[in-house]
């Protein structure tokens, strides 16, 4: 009999311990915090008595169970605030904690190039054979009346395909190169006449060519300039100059003998809007032979561009 009682006491003594040992097991505690480098986030969390970690990074994706994870995000084009939750499990219990982070707006430099001076990588354009059209537009302060509208693909009509395949490499360390592809590069006739640049002729009576050979310039660089009253001299008319100033624009400026799409008298375009996959621009070009306002563009071509291999 007293062997059993010693028995049956040590039991309850076991239970009485292990009970008290649940009770004294603390719960977790947990807080976050997160570095946020354009669309890439690097979360670190400062825990005790855990067990298991589970990231809610509110944006739809996986529950992630690493402790300190790093996780990117689709940037838009305006800010986004996002809910972020960390759960942990320990054997005292679990708690959730919840933070706010701002993902900033994906920038126009990250949209050209796919990168940032940070994080640098590249991206190549050409102008696109399959887009919706290819517009010439009077050199006015509207872009307006329209002069012409053509098939995206006009260009190979007029004997000018090889413009499809040359790319414009844009770095986002400022840098540009220009791969002429097909040997030469998109040119206005104009131009090429009077600088003595050669060239497949004026096709079609366009004032648009082909200039071959060509060799990308060397240290050529662009700048983004984003709200900019742009002011440049056109002739419309080819007879009268006057100073047209387009207001709150976004331009591509150029120098060492940088240019988007097209050699011509000026350089600086306008971009009328960018995606990760297609960018559209306004383009000038002087047309008009002397004895007109030569160098002074009196059409604008309006071309959609599309992301290269």
């Amino acid at each position: 009999m007293k062997k059993y009682f010693k028995q049956a006491s040590l039991i309850l003594i076991g239970l009485i311990l292990v009970v008290g040992c649940k009770k004294e097991t603390p719960a977790p505690t947990a807080s976050f915090t997160a570095k946020v480098d354009g669309g890439v986030v690097t979360f670190t969390a400062e825990v005790t008595n855990d067990s298991k970690y589970e990231w809610d990074f509110g944006d739809g994706s996986y529950i992630n169970t690493l402790k300190a994870p790093v996780h990117t995000y689709k940037q838009i084009a305006v800010p986004q605030d996002i809910e972020v939750s960390l759960t942990i499990k320990g054997p005292g219990g679990l708690v959730t904690v919840k933070n706010k982070i701002t993902i900033p707006a994906k920038t126009k430099m990250e949209y050209l190039t796919g990168g940032t001076p940070v994080a640098p990588k590249s991206k190549k354009w050409r102008i696109s054979a399959s887009a919706p059209s290819f517009n010439i537009n009077v050199a006015t302060a509207t872009f307006s009346p329209n002069y012409k509208s053509y098939p995206g693909g006009i260009l190979a009509a007029v004997g000018l395909a090889a413009v499809y395949g040359d790319t414009f490499e844009f770095k986002s360390d400022g840098s540009l190169i220009i791969h002429p592809n097909g040997g030469g590069i998109f040119a206005g006739y104009i131009y090429c006449a009077l600088n003595g640049v050669a060239n497949i002729g004026n096709a079609g009576g366009s004032g648009l060519s082909y200039a071959k050979p060509f060799t990308s310039p060397a240290g050529a660089t662009f700048q983004i300039n984003e709200g900019k009253n742009f002011t440049i001299t056109t002739s419309p008319d080819g007879v009268n100059a006057s100073a047209v100033t387009y207001n709150n624009v976004m331009t591509l400026s150029f120098t060492k003998g940088g240019f988007l799409g097209i050699l011509d008298f000026s350089s600086e375009c306008i971009i009328q809007s960018i995606t990760d996959t297609q960018m559209i621009a306004n383009l000038f070009i002087s047309a008009v032979p002397p004895p007109g306002q030569v160098g002074k563009p009196n059409f604008v071509l309006n071309v959609y561009f599309e992301v290269a291999p």
